[in-house]
């Protein structure tokens, strides 16, 4: 039987990092730069007052058209 380990280790997550394909591994880092901008820009509107917290999620959610 296989010896089980917490996944995660740093390790383990660049050995799985470096068998990416280029493509996903594009894939993962856009969305990571997205995740870094985006959580705090949505924690700022959910935690604003009402009338302010509206003006945020117009700001981002309104498509530029």
């Amino acid at each position: 039987m296989r010896e089980t380990r917490d996944i995660g280790t740093p390790a383990e997550l660049l050995e799985r990092i470096q068998a990416m394909s280029r493509g996903r591994k594009i894939v993962l880092a856009v969305f990571v730069i997205w995740a870094m901008q985006a959580i705090p820009k949505w924690t700022a509107a959910i935690m604003a007052d009402g009338e302010t917290s509206a003006t945020i999620m117009r700001y981002f959610v309104t498509p530029w058209g």
